[in-house]
């Protein structure tokens, strides 16, 4: 997310399948995070800058998985084995049946416990 002076923010510092609905949150908590980084760095600490990737990058890393997951999970693979699609319709399956399945969606998706 920081390559020298240069901070990215958005899709210049990751992207994700547009499948699990996740770049807008992405660049906007990017700015949120970017703005009290440049806050404090003007305010005289040096090491802000920094600190701007270490916060950002377990919350995109789990972005980019729950996308590449939903994408991967909702799309059909033409070279899937049955395993493989039998696999994908159970976990389809424990997503809609299960409340603790939607639970997980809903937290996964939003970020936020309970939907």
């Amino acid at each position: 997310m920081r390559w020298g002076n240069l901070l990215l923010a958005g899709d210049a510092a990751h992207t994700v399948p547009p499948t699990g609905a996740k770049g807008l949150n992405l660049a906007l908590q990017d700015v949120r995070v970017l703005a009290e980084v440049l806050g404090d760095w003007a305010a005289g600490d040096p090491g802000a800058l920094q600190a701007y990737s270490t916060r950002s990058l377990d919350r995109v890393w789990k972005a980019q998985h729950f996308s590449f997951w939903m994408t991967s999970m909702l799309h059909n693979n033409p070279d899937a084995s049955d395993f493989d699609r039998l696999r994908t319709l159970g976990e389809l399956r424990m997503l809609v049946e299960s409340e603790h399945g939607r639970a997980w969606l809903a937290e996964a998706y939003t970020g936020w416990p309970n939907g």
